[in-house]
Parts: C-alpha cells; structure tokens; sequence
C-alpha cells in the first residue's frame, strides 16, 4: 500500500500505485472504479463467479459483451470471488488489508454478514478509504431502500421538471444521476486520499443518488424555497430564460440560445422580428417570460423558414449560441472528436474496435492509456498472488468453486 504517489509517477496518473477493490454493480460505482482506472491506480473489480451484474448482460450485447458494461468497466481487473462461502469473505477481507480503497453499493448489512464489518476493516487497514455508494443516504427517511436511476428520478422530482409542458413526466435519456453519482464518488475518494495524506488515516464517504439528484435540482429547490414557484417542465426549455429551447427549421431542429436581452435583440435581427417601429418585441426578459408561448411562436415561424445550417452560421456570425439537435450517430460521427479526446477507441478481444466515452478533461496530460472490460475472472490468479495467496490455496479456492 502507498502513501503518496512516487515523483517519477507519469503525468496523468496521479494515482499510480494505488490499490483499488471494486465491489459495486450497475452504473455509479463501477464508473467511479473506471474513472480512478484511467487517473493510473490498480483497480480489482470483485465479482461473483457466476454474473450477479446485471450490467453484463444488458442489451446491446455481443460475444459475451454488453455496451453498457464495457463503457463503465474498461481498465480494470477481474477476480472472481464468491463472497458468500466465509474463504471467499476471508479472502476479500485480506486484500482490503492491503489495499488503499473499497468501492462497494452493498444494501446496508452485507458487508457486516460476511464477517467485514466498519470495525474490522479499520482494525485491519486504518488507512483504508471505504467508498460506500448507497440510494439513499443515512438520516434519511427511505434510508437502507434499493433505488435505480429512474426511482431516484421519480422520488427527488427530476422526473417532474423533464418533458413537455403539456405532457406527462419523463426519465432523462441518460443516466444522469447514476453517471453523476460515479462522478460524486471520484471526488469524495480523492478528498478523502488527500486527507489521509495530512493525516494518516482513512475514512468512510457515503456518496448517494439522491444527494446527486438533489445537487443537479441545485436552483429548482432554491428557487421554489425562494418564492414558492413550482419548476415546470418545459420540454427542451429553461424555466428562467426565453427564447432558450429547440426551434425547428425547414429541414430540422435547431437549438437556440437567446434567452438574455442582448441576445434577444440580436436575434431579432436576423429572424427579423422588429416591428414597424424598427422595435425590439418584449425587450425585458421577465415580459419574455409572461409571454413565453407567444415568443416561441414568433421565433418558430420565422425559423421554419431557415435551412438549420444556414441559419446557424448566421447566429454563429453574431455570437448566438446554437447547436443542432444532433441523434447519437450524428454526433459520434464527428471525426473531431476523436482528435480531441472526446471520444476514445478500444481494442475489444471479438470485438474489435469499440467507441467510448473519452478522458473527463483535456490539458498537458497524456489521454489514459485504456484496457478493455474484463471477462469474469480474467485476472484471478494474477490478482491473487499479487496480494499474497500462494499456488496452493489458488488451487484450492478454485477446487472448492470459491474462485473463478
């Protein structure tokens, strides 16, 4: 185990040889387990014998692969482990001895059931940093309830401000309070390493997907607490600026940012919407905003005859904010992308190349340098004597079915 990374560690990978043991499932903590992969630490992803990770058998799916399982789980190791048998326990229990952090999204309770309880794991490795992503946080009246991504969604009152005005409430297309929660992880074990480092000691964090929910509602719950006004939905709008949604235009649409005053009167400008007067229409964004329908009729009928990129280039001559609403294939196929990190390629054993995700942010460091998603116990024997087992009981975990 480290203390500090050694100063001929390589830009890029602050967290060079660190020792990191995922154990959690699904979306949050696995993403968190990547994203220290690729800052260079050494993460062992601990999984049952048998697939107990739904993820890996989420559709789409190929030659044992599922998207969603590649896209959160690259750069790692695999050892196979069946925790329930108590020498499957003991075993994870001595590599938590020796290791710098545990991930884990366990229901309350499991960990304690195979004998790891918050005592023995300090008695054990004081300097641990125990990462424990639940649903619901302590305290908190639904505390110790399994939750997913639409459930939080539902409960914290995202899905009350997602889709259209007149429609019913919709989950985000993407998982942005599991991915963000994975987020929140990375920065609660980075937090906690920093102060092990003044200190010595470790600590337990306790990220959750309703504290994500509750972080990404950041001025909706100000803003109800502020004056009572209940968050709206509004489709691909904004509840506090207009125009500020997706128009469309002869051949698409086109998203428009022009929801403060400057913007707004530039914008009439080019859809020319002044009237007779040579006047800006409702120049004050609060008229915008008793007015929002009327508005957005305004801007749509004079958008409806644009081609979009023609129309884009002219907002983007004058500083108006736009983008294309783009589907998935159209933004991937962006080779741009690529160059800039954005997108990332990895090599996948009967796959070939597969795109993901790239590095978080770009800068003088070098992108990480990616290993596909392990098959379940890829790397067992590896991991285990790395971590002190000897040939003899590798043979015997694996004889008994404890190990894969």
């Amino acid at each position: 185990m480290t203390d500090t990374v050694s100063p001929e560690a390589e830009l890029g990978r602050p967290l060079a040889g660190l020792r990191v043991i995922d154990c959690s499932r699904v979306l949050a903590g696995p993403f968190c387990g990547s994203i220290l992969a690729d800052f260079g630490a050494d993460v062992v992803r601990v999984e049952h014998p048998t697939p107990k990770d739904e993820v890996r058998v989420w559709q789409p799916a190929r030659n044992g692969y599922s998207a969603a399982f590649l896209a959160v789980n690259h750069s790692k190791r695999s050892l196979a482990l069946d925790l329930s048998r108590p020498q499957g326990a003991a075993i994870l229990r001595r590599l938590l001895e020796q290791a710098d952090v545990l991930i884990e999204n366990f229901r309350p309770g499991t960990l304690e059931r195979y004998g790891i309880d918050m005592a023995a794991l300090r008695h054990d490795n004081p300097r641990l940093i125990h990462c424990a992503v639940r649903a619901f946080p302590a305290g908190c009246a639904a505390e110790g309830l399994p939750g997913y991504e639409a459930s939080i969604q539902a409960y914290s009152g995202i899905m009350s401000v997602t889709g259209e005005h007149d429609g019913g409430p919709v989950r985000c297309g993407a998982s942005v309070v599991d991915l963000s929660t994975g987020l929140m992880s990375v920065i609660a074990v980075l937090s906690a390493l920093r102060d092990r480092d003044r200190t010595g000691r470790g600590q337990y964090v306790e990220p959750a997907l309703l504290r994500t929910a509750s972080n990404l509602l950041a001025y909706q719950i100000a803003g109800y607490h502020l004056d009572g006004s209940m968050p709206q939905r509004r489709g691909s709008g904004h509840d506090m600026l207009v125009p500020y949604r997706a128009f469309d235009c002869a051949d698409g649409p086109l998203f428009i940012a022009a929801g403060n005053d400057r913007l707004w009167g530039l914008l009439c400008d080019v859809l020319k919407l002044r009237d007779a007067n040579n006047a800006v229409p409702l120049p004050a964004l609060k008229e915008r905003l008793a007015n929002r329908a009327a508005v957005d009729t305004m801007v749509e009928t004079a958008t409806r005859g644009w081609n979009r990129l023609a129309l884009m280039e002219a907002l983007k001559a004058i500083g108006i904010p736009s983008a294309p609403v783009n589907t998935i294939a159209d933004y991937v196929a962006d080779e741009t992308l690529r160059s800039a990190g954005v997108l990332d390629a990895i090599a996948v054993p009967e796959l070939g190349e597969i795109t993901l995700a790239g590095r978080l942010f770009g800068g003088e460091a070098p992108p990480p340098r990616r290993r596909p998603a392990p098959r379940i116990g890829e790397h067992s024997d590896a991991i285990l004597k790395a971590f002190g087992v000897d040939d003899r009981e590798v043979a015997e975990l694996k004889r008994e079915g404890i190990v894969r």
